[in-house]
């Protein structure tokens, strides 16, 4: 299904216009939810919606971890918080842009600066949030599923905040609204993964306007692929993964095991860490208009990617949904 789709309904004689942005219908039942844009005589509002009846407490997890969420996150994000409608969360719109799309817009410019500076500053608030250092037991169990995971200490977020990503960030001037509070748990979580998340979200949905602004000045490096598709970020940004003691093939075991969570099975469309992880001051010609493709690759690549599929509807837009 192609994302958005709009249709016109008849409710108690209003007319109303709904846009579906995502159907998420990979999941497991009792993850399975519908956003949607409504207007309704004019006025716009979005709907998180259980698809099954099975996904209807997961619905009321959500807006419990919304709010849980407010204290956590302030002063650094604020948090979109809906209203529990019986089957569905209602939510107020805002045409604000997300971190995604503003760092996609200086990059464009070519002003990199500006974006590596957006996204340093969105690192430096991830790590002003409350944490602690311990072995993420409930994290390695629950989400990762591994069992031969490390037993050294690792810096974790006290809220395990998977789905803290650019992506799920509005930007409203010196205000940051955390929206999408789906995949929240009450138990700590590697600061290193959302970060590793981060990166690697970034690097499928901008890989077209990273390689544009690649140069001497700000080079490129290539840390993800899927089949014959190579996908580089900025070295600003790959350094603070390099960072880590943590390994890239370790956080993306760990990504497998988020999306058997969600999903039940590991989409093929997951990908590797790259085998010739090069350091690019340049792409041809040729190879910017390869990267010109990549959106739409990414409509089959970003489908498993939790917190990530609606933004296809939104990124050419540049609006997208807040709390008031």
């Amino acid at each position: 299904m192609t994302y958005p789709t709009k249709k016109e309904v008849d409710i108690a004689g209003l007319s109303v216009f709904q846009t579906i942005l995502a159907d998420n219908v990979c999941r497991k039942g009792k993850f399975a939810t519908r956003t949607s844009l409504a207007e309704i005589n004019g006025k716009k509002v979005v709907y998180k919606t259980a698809i099954t009846k099975d996904a209807q407490p997961f619905l009321k997890q959500v807006v419990e971890n919304e709010r849980k969420n407010v204290d956590y996150l302030k002063p650094r994000f604020d948090v979109l918080c809906g209203t529990l409608e019986v089957n569905r969360i209602k939510y107020k719109y805002l045409p604000y842009q997300s971190l995604t799309a503003k760092i996609a817009g200086y990059l464009r410019r070519g002003d990199y600066h500006s974006a590596n500076e957006l996204f340093q500053d969105y690192v430096n608030r991830l790590h002003s949030l409350p944490k602690v250092l311990t072995v993420p037991e409930e994290f390695f169990t629950n989400i990762a599923k591994g069992d031969n995971y490390s037993k050294s200490e690792i810096d974790c977020l006290s809220r395990g905040l998977l789905d803290l990503t650019p992506d799920n960030i509005l930007v409203d001037g010196v205000r940051w609204i955390v929206l999408d509070n789906e995949w929240s748990f009450d138990f700590p979580a590697p600061t290193v993964f959302v970060l590793f998340r981060a990166v690697r979200i970034g690097a499928i949905m901008l890989q077209s306007d990273i390689r544009r602004a690649t140069s001497p000045s700000n080079p490129a490096y290539c840390l993800f692929a899927r089949r014959l598709n190579k996908y580089y970020v900025p070295t600003a940004w790959q350094a603070h993964l390099d960072a880590s003691q943590i390994s890239l093939r370790e956080m993306l075991r760990w990504e497998k095991g988020f999306q058997r969570y969600v999903t039940g099975s590991i989409p093929n469309t997951i990908g590797r860490i790259a085998r010739q992880q090069r350091i690019r001051d340049n792409f041809s010609s040729g190879e910017l208009a390869d990267g010109a493709s990549f959106l739409g690759k990414l409509a089959q690549v970003v489908k498993s990617v939790p917190g990530a599929r609606k933004v296809l509807g939104f990124f050419k837009q540049g609006s997208v949904w807040l709390d008031e």
